[in-house]
């Protein structure tokens, strides 16, 4: 009987300890992609179909870009955010200097944001498709060492990333790909310092801010929604007819922090560039568009990364027969963590290659929700 009573206990506190709820607006009952779930020190995300696992539901804080905070102890299977505004029209939208915030925030941001050795536990996940057919799932538990919180030029500059961040698998929950289809033996690219800059707001600040400052750029922003201390602005710039920058980003103007940041990039009005293969082939690339995004939360008077993300869409490999479209997903999100005096991690991956070719694959699946097409791609034979 006490056996009974302790598989008894041991059943009820795993449903406990991994409670799955949906997130939805509260007018049209849509499921909301990448609200943030704050619970007891820890970050939850739902995925792109609003789920997600929690530990426990106490002191919970639910947000989402557009959407009232939600906060409070009642767990449900369903859990409504409002959203802050109704109608565009309803909006009075005014100019704003973007480009001060951007500076001031960059030049002031280890006085912001945490800016000591820190280790995070976190969930990497990668996706990429060819022609609307996931070709690659990757999502594993690990750690992310920082040195300092910010991108270090001069180390990338000398190929040293491993000086100021790192990153160690512990875990790989899952894992699977298909050969692609497409022939083009494309020369191997050069190591890209956008690859690591884009795990670093600091990176995406100073390069926003560069950005808007080409001669010739045409820049604008707006504010479009004022909530006591936050305020959302939007912003726009366009370097040429061919290259265009949108985004917008959270203020808080009493912390003169940027606490949610978006980057769109749109590239798709560039002619193809015609280049040649390993083997001499001739084929033509088409550049697609993409978007950054980075969230921030505040504890103990400094703010901490809670997830950044990056995705890309309409990248083309066109030959003479054949088209393929591509888009790939990298996002990472820091569940929680623990500041450190360690100048790096034990056994760090390098992060600038596909590191995780040769890690085993867990039977320990974690508190990973796999949305419908990742759980069809896992179980395809």
């Amino acid at each position: 009987m006490k056996r009974k009573i302790i598989l008894l206990f041991l059943f009820y506190s795993s449903i406990f300890l991994a409670q799955k709820t949906q997130i939805v607006d509260a007018e049209t009952s849509q499921p909301i992609p990448n609200a943030r779930i704050i619970s007891e020190g820890n970050i939850y995300y739902t995925n792109d179909e609003g789920y997600s696992l929690l530990k426990n539901s106490k002191n919970l804080e639910i947000s989402a870009s557009g959407y009232e905070t939600l906060k409070g102890n009642d767990f449900k299977p369903i859990l409504k955010l409002k959203p802050i505004y109704k109608e565009i029209d309803e909006v009075k939208i005014v100019s704003i200097d973007f480009q001060k915030i951007l500076k001031d925030v960059a030049n002031n941001y280890s006085d912001i944001y945490y800016n000591k050795p820190i280790i995070y536990n976190v969930t990497i996940k990668q996706k990429s498709h060819e022609n609307n057919d996931l070709k690659l799932l990757m999502i594993a538990d690990g750690k992310f060492w920082s040195r300092d919180g910010k991108y270090n030029a001069k180390d990338a500059f000398n190929d040293k990333f491993d000086r100021f961040v790192q990153i160690q698998i512990d875990d790989l929950r899952f894992l699977k790909s298909k050969p692609s289809k497409n022939k083009v033996r494309e020369k191997k690219p050069e190591i890209s310092h956008d690859n690591i800059g884009d795990m670093f707001l600091s990176y995406e600040l100073w390069r926003t801010y560069g950005l808007s400052k080409i001669k010739n750029a045409k820049k604008s922003g707006r504010l479009v929604y004022e909530n006591g201390d936050e305020q959302e602005i939007s912003y726009s710039i366009k370097s040429d007819s061919s290259l265009i920058y949108t985004g917008k980003f959270i203020y808080n103007k009493k912390d003169r922090a940027i606490t949610h940041f978006e980057l769109d990039f749109i590239q798709n009005k560039f002619e193809p560039r015609k280049l040649k293969d390993e083997n001499g082939n001739i084929f033509f690339r088409q550049l697609g568009d993409g978007i950054i995004m980075f969230d921030y939360y505040k504890k103990d008077g400094k703010y901490f990364p809670s997830k950044i993300s990056f995705k890309t869409q309409g990248f083309k490999t066109i030959t003479d027969t054949e088209t393929f479209e591509y888009s790939s997903e990298r996002e990472i999100i820091f569940k929680n963590f623990q500041e450190t005096d360690k100048k790096g991690l034990e056994n760090p991956v390098k992060i600038n290659q596909v590191y995780w070719n040769n890690l085993k694959i867990s039977d320990d699946k974690g508190e990973i929700i796999l949305t419908k097409e990742e759980q069809e791609f896992i179980n395809e034979k």
